[in-house]
């Protein structure tokens, strides 16, 4: 290992380390806060050593399981956003803006109509079906020559609020309980340790290919050319990417709602210190996915106590400014 590899590997390690440790804070303040607050003390302490009390029920059954669905669903969606904007060459495309996250939320909503009592893992398989179909569209779309990055977007939020119009259709026809237009706001609230497990497995395959396929996805981030110069077969590599895409972001959406943003500012974020490498930028926006849903969590359950504003209010609040300045400046380029 010569220095350059050492000194690189050296300061990518410092900075996924400072990353867990400011994750790690703000995973014990998500425990800490709600209505009733804990501590920090005593939340860390039942964190480490449950004691059977309502203290520790309440931190083990309620806010232990919210915050560790946060961590895998903000990694979701920040390495699905990723993914999608290497795939698409496109700094707009995230699995909000392309419209994915809203096919797989037509889909179950049409699903829990059409059968009533479908919960829990009967809702990730729509879900998979409905973003797979709106991102074969995406990705057919991209692939014209003249079609820019801001068309694309543009045509992307298009389907978006067509798709998002059909779920209010449907939902105001059928007189939808509370509880799912509560979902479709994007949130945590009523996490268990049953949605952890049924998320969980699709973000380790997803998060793992994407780490350990890192050096090809750079690779197609590139222009086709380049990669083909390489000896990269392009449409299997693309083809693993959008597989990954819908499992992340298909998952995502089945157990917390279509919550965006996430997928469109992290990536951003994160190249600011991940720069051209792409395998920091999976890493780091596994973490700052993580982290900057579950910020966003707290603010929403701190912002209007003792009411609660869902966490996908809380980040389309911070990412719509923040998407038009995107917007901007991609349109100056």
């Amino acid at each position: 290992m010569d220095v350059r590899t050492s000194t690189a590997l050296r300061s990518r390690l410092i900075v996924v380390a400072a990353l867990l440790g400011l994750l790690l804070i703000v995973l014990v303040a998500a425990i800490s806060f709600g209505v009733a607050n804990l501590p920090l003390s005593r939340a860390l302490a039942l964190l480490l050593s449950p004691d059977g009390s309502a203290d520790s029920s309440l931190v083990w059954e309620v806010r232990l399981p919210r915050a560790v669905l946060g961590v895998l669903v903000g990694a979701n969606l920040a390495v699905a956003g990723v993914l999608i904007q290497t795939l698409t060459r496109n700094g707009l495309a995230s699995p909000q803006t392309f419209g994915i996250n809203a096919g797989a939320s037509l889909a179950i909503v049409a699903c829990l109509i059409a059968i009533p009592g479908m919960r829990g893992w009967g809702t990730v398989w729509p879900a998979f079906a409905g973003a797979a179909a709106v991102g074969i569209a995406m990705w057919s779309l991209s692939l014209s020559r003249t079609m820019t990055d801001l068309k694309l977007a543009l045509a992307g939020i298009t389907i978006q609020l067509v798709l998002s119009a059909l779920v209010q259709a449907i939902l105001i026809s059928n007189n939808a309980a509370q509880d799912v237009v509560y979902w479709l706001a994007g949130s945590i609230n009523g996490a268990q340790w049953s949605k952890v497990l049924i998320v969980l497995p699709f973000s380790l395959i997803g998060t793992g290919i994407a780490i350990l396929a890192a050096r090809h996805f750079g690779v197609l981030a590139l222009d086709e050319t380049t990669g083909t110069s390489l000896g990269q077969n392009s449409r299997r590599v693309g083809g693993l990417a959008a597989c990954l895409i819908v499992i992340l972001a298909g998952s995502a959406v089945s157990v917390s709602g279509p919550i965006g943003f996430i997928g469109l500012l992290v990536p951003h974020m994160v190249r600011k210190i991940a720069g051209g490498d792409h395998l920091n930028l999976v890493i780091f926006s596994t973490v700052g996915g993580a982290l900057l849903l579950n910020v966003a969590d707290i603010l929403g359950r701190t912002a209007a106590f003792p009411a609660e504003i869902p966490v996908g209010i809380v980040t389309a609040l911070i990412g719509a400014p923040a998407f038009l300045i995107i917007l901007w400046k991609g349109r100056r380029a």
